[in-house]
This record gives structure tokens, sequence and C-alpha cells, in this order.
């Protein structure tokens, strides 16, 4: 008798820069995800598929969670990320090793907020105590785990390294154990369900995290305005817009004489090769659309508010 088939959305949640990002690229072994030093890097719900004999795992890396702040587009991104945990088979929580404990030994405030969200949502949950190699011993892990077993009935812990991949197979076996049995859903072939389209604007939004300094990067979104995929000629031809919210950011991102806009190009074009396999023409242009942060006529309009009513 044939074994069974198992496949599953997992949620994955966590504050900003606990590296869900990097994990979600880790497990699938490509650039599913943007990552960025700064915090609030991924805006979207993005999925990277998994697929092991007999399993299909569908990670959604979610908005990071922080403080919680008045900015409209900050509201958005926790909700979508909160959103995910009763859409999911189950819930994968990630914390970093370094800041999930305060100085006395409590759990930290935002993941005592998630840990409260999860109490809502009847879901297994899995804890993944992730830079275990930033880590001076290996055991200063240990009051983490005692800590939040405590605080909430995690089905399972594990410690890993996402940045150094270890322990990745063992946090696939974990999960795997809450998956439903049903066929898989999606095609083997894919390691996400994104369109290149998407991937695109995705891979300039991670040139301009590097690129520019301070708070530039969260006044920037990017819109693929044309992208035409010529793979008979191995090319893609693509035409995108960055939107700042005030012209004298829109300056900085041109530069003098059109240098700082140049110098995102280039990057941006070398990546966007790497990631969508073939030779890329890309043509950027910077435009102003005023407090598009704070509308959410506009949020909806980038796909970053989807189905989202205003936060109140």
């Amino acid at each position: 008798m044939p074994d069974t088939f198992h496949s599953g959305f997992i949620a994955l949640v966590g504050r900003t820069n606990a590296g869900k990002s990097t994990l979600i690229n880790a497990l699938t072994g490509e650039r599913v995800s943007i990552t960025s030093a700064k915090a609030q890097t991924t805006r979207n719900k993005i999925r990277g598929i998994v697929n092991r004999p007999n399993h299909q795992f569908v990670f959604i890396d979610t908005p990071g969670l922080h403080d919680w702040l008045k900015r409209t587009l900050n509201q958005v991104m926790i909700q979508s990320a909160l959103s995910s945990l009763g859409d999911a088979d189950c819930v994968l929580m990630l914390i970093d090793a370094r800041h999930c404990l305060t100085k006395n030994g409590e759990i930290e405030e935002i993941e005592a907020n998630l840990i409260d969200a999860l109490k809502k949502v009847n879901k297994p949950a899995i804890l993944a105590i992730n830079k275990l190699d930033t880590l001076s011993d290996p055991a200063l892990v240990l009051p983490v785990i005692a800590k939040y077993s405590q605080a909430y009935d995690f089905k399972e812990i594990v410690a890993v390294s996402a940045r150094k991949r270890r322990e990745l197979d063992t946090l696939l076996d974990c999960v795997a154990k809450y998956l439903p049995e049903q066929p898989a859903l999606y095609p083997e072939e894919l390691y996400t369900d994104q369109s290149e389209r998407f991937l695109a604007a995705e891979t300039i939004r991670e040139v301009i995290y590097y690129q520019m300094s301070k708070e530039l990067p969260y006044s920037a979104v990017v819109e693929i305005d044309d992208f035409k995929s010529l793979r008979d000629r191995n090319r893609i031809e693509i035409k995108a817009t960055i939107y700042v919210e005030r012209e004298s950011q829109k300056a900085i991102f041109v530069g003098k004489r059109g240098a700082q806009i140049k110098a995102l190009g280039i990057e941006a074009r070398e990546k966007l090769s790497n990631v969508l396999g073939a030779a890329i023409q890309l043509e950027l242009v910077v435009k102003v659309k005023a407090e598009w942060s704070e509308n959410m006529k506009d949020l909806k309009a980038f796909g970053l508010a989807e189905n989202t009513k205003r936060p109140s």
C-alpha cells in the first residue's frame, strides 16, 4: 500500500529581523523573499514551497511584527501577518535567540503579543529559535526554551540557524507532523507561487534597501509597468516605476545627473538576471505619489492592503 501524502500551509510569523525571509530562502534553496538588515523588509505574504517525499510544505512568509506604530502602512502589515494565523494549517513562530527575552528573563513584548494572538486561534504552533550560531554558548538557548514553554503549549520547539542552514531538516520533520493528509497543493517544480512580475518588483525593492540609507526605502514602492518575457531570446524587458512620497525623496533617488538611479539600475539588472535566469533590459523611473503609505486606496492599488479595512 503506497504511503499517504501530506501537504499544507504554514504561517511563518515573528518580529522584524527574526530571520523569516532568510529561513524561507534557505528552505527552498531559492531567493523567494527579499532580505535586509533594515526592519519591515517583507510587505506582502509570500509563499515558499518545499517538496519532500510524501510531503509538500507551503510556507507563508509574513510581514514582521514590530512595535505598534501609527503609520497606516505599518498597521496594515501587522494585520496581514496576524490574519495568516487563522488561514494556516499550522503556525511556525520564529524568534531571535538574542532578542526574545528581556534583561530580567521575561518574554519580550512583541513576542508576548504574538503568543496572545496564538491563543485565539485553534492551530498547532511550533516555536523555532533562530540565530543559534550567534550565541557564544548553545546552552544559552535553554532559558529561552523554559520561558516560552511556560507561556504557551508549543507542539514542538527547535533551535536553528537559517543563515548557516543548520537543523532545517529537523525543523521540517517537526512541521510535517501537523500537515493534513491531502494531495500536493502545487506542482512539484514550483518553489513559489509568486509571478515573475512580482519577483521583479521585490528584487528591485531589495536593491533599494541596500543602496538607500535611513528611512528612504520605507517611503518607496515599486510598480512594474511593463514586463515582456522573451524566453525564445533568453531576454526579459522590464519597465518599472519607483514611487516616493516627496519631491525631495525623488531628487535623492535620481541623484546628481542621474547617478543614483543609474547605480540602482545596474545592480537591479544583475540581481534580476540571477533571479529570473535571463538577460534583463530594465528601465527605471521615479515619480512622486504624495503620502501613499497613509492612503488605503494607494495601498490597495499597490497590492499591500488587499481585502483589508482601514485600521482603527
